[in-house]
């Protein structure tokens, strides 16, 4: 059976320097770059089909990570992504998550 996965990647970065700032922007733009969807700020979400693509997305991650601050990778199912749930106060704006079924291949 082929079960689609969902890798978040969730991330704490000093931004009191100029340097932290900048390092912070050039991870964003990297994740932003290479197909991850912003959940917050600092959550980022990405679509991987298989083993292989979760070994690469991990290796390339590593490979830019900043300097300094800390990065957490979780593993969730397409299924278990999709029951997310929201909740906006002051309003209550209900938001449609993005899941595996709303994306449109070309």
């Amino acid at each position: 059976m082929h079960r689609v996965m969902r890798l978040l990647v969730m991330f704490d970065l000093p931004v009191t320097t100029a340097t932290d700032r900048k390092n912070y922007r050039k991870f964003r733009k990297f994740l932003q770059e290479n197909g991850y969807a912003m959940l917050q700020y600092s959550v980022y979400s990405k679509i991987v089909l298989n083993h292989s693509a979760l070994q690469f997305q991990k290796s390339t991650l590593y490979e830019n990570l900043p300097k300094a601050g800390h990065v957490d990778m979780l593993l969730i199912t397409e299924k278990q992504f999709a029951n997310m749930e929201r909740f906006n106060k002051p309003q209550r704006v209900e938001e449609h998550v993005m899941t595996i079924e709303r994306i449109i291949e070309l």
